[in-house]
């Protein structure tokens, strides 16, 4: 007979791999794999924060540890590990901290128990929001280092959830790449087709999309960005397709102001003549 068995700690570090994983597959467009990813975080948080009880007393896990006989069979919860923690030094769980941890507690248990509705881009985000939180408290108030025991096939997105601004680096990329799938363009119908999505000159990301509350009719996901030289705009006098960048402005004889291209703004002769 071949028996697996994980102590508190292997068996913490064996749910946050399986979340990891399941968060990847979610990233890759299978959304219902976010389900067992919050599964596994929720199981991953709750008993790491035993594992970390159990360090300063290995009876403070259990319910009832003064008793003559000690249930074994019955450990303290989430909240009591919170308050624990807390007890110890205040704030450590903040506040904000304890509102995600409700969240997926409650998402948790929703899963477990009954039907459940899933905002997927919430659950992205208070997921990769929780870690940090988890990986800060760890990093803070105990000598656990995690990322030494994270298998090969999850390092990555381990380093994308430690890292907020990666985080929200390949949030913006998902969220424009969605953008580009909802609005296909067939060039071969329409060659001088506007393009739905650029590089943003500002934050250097292929994250500028059509947005069509924006004032130039583009926004970057990421840094919310509108403008680019690289926009589309056409010229006010021969209509031709260019680019923002392409065109010279002035006041015309209306007092408004006038894109012009190459050719119509005199540039093209003024060039012939030089």
């Amino acid at each position: 007979m071949t028996i697996h068995e994980l102590d508190l700690f292997d068996n913490a570090l064996d749910s946050l791999s399986e979340a990891l994983s399941k968060f990847e597959e979610g990233d890759d467009g299978d959304h219902k794999a976010y389900k067992f990813a919050v599964l596994h975080m929720a199981h991953f948080i709750e008993l790491i924060f035993k594992h970390h009880i159990a360090s300063k007393h290995p009876l403070l896990i259990y319910k009832d540890p003064f008793s003559k006989k000690l249930d074994k069979n019955k450990t303290i919860g989430l909240w009591e590990a919170v308050n624990f923690i807390n007890n110890e030094a205040p704030d450590t769980v903040s506040p904000e901290f304890r509102k995600d941890l409700e969240w997926i507690k409650r998402l948790r248990n929703e899963i477990e128990h009954h039907k459940f509705t899933m905002d997927v881009p919430q659950v992205r985000t208070t997921i990769g929001r929780l870690f940090r939180s988890v990986m800060e408290f760890l990093e803070e108030y105990t000598e656990i280092e995690t990322e030494e025991h994270i298998p090969k096939r999850t390092k990555d997105t381990f380093k994308i959830l430690s890292d907020e601004y990666e985080f929200s680096v390949r949030d913006a990329i998902r969220l424009a790449e969605e953008v580009e799938e909802e609005n296909p363009i067939d060039y071969s119908d329409d060659p001088d087709a506007a393009p739905v999505r650029l590089e943003c000159a500002e934050c250097g990301h292929s994250t500028l999309v059509v947005n069509e509350d924006s004032g130039t009719g583009y926004r970057c996901t990421f840094c919310q960005n509108e403008e680019s030289d690289e926009l589309p705009a056409n010229c006010d006098i021969c209509g031709i397709p260019t680019t923002v960048g392409e065109l010279v402005y002035w006041e015309n004889e209306m007092g408004q102001m006038e894109g012009r291209c190459y050719y119509c703004s005199g540039r093209h002769h003024a060039d012939k003549d030089d």
